[in-house]
């Protein structure tokens, strides 16, 4: 997959995100402050990031272009309604 592709799926996920977000019609909250340690699971099938954190799953956008094998650890980082992760 080149740069272009990446770039736009990734914009693709951003705008699944977002639409999902506003769909629940409320001010979301994070559960947490800050960026924490959590655990990458997978991709859904829309390309979605999975994080898992203290038992919880995560629907993230994922900053990083690599292949992650599951529990790998992952920055998860909440800001302005969406979570983030990082690696």
């Amino acid at each position: 997959m080149d740069l272009l592709q990446k770039t736009i799926k990734t914009a693709e996920t951003a705008r699944l995100i977002e639409l999902e977000r506003r769909l629940e019609g409320s001010a979301p909250r994070g559960d947490f402050e800050g960026s924490v340690t959590g655990y990458w699971n997978k991709l859904d099938d829309l390309g979605v990031g999975i994080v898992d954190y203290k038992g919880k799953q995560y629907k993230t956008r994922s900053i990083g272009f690599m292949s992650l094998p599951k529990g790998t650890e992952v920055e998860l980082t909440y800001a302005q309604g969406v979570y983030y992760a990082k690696f």
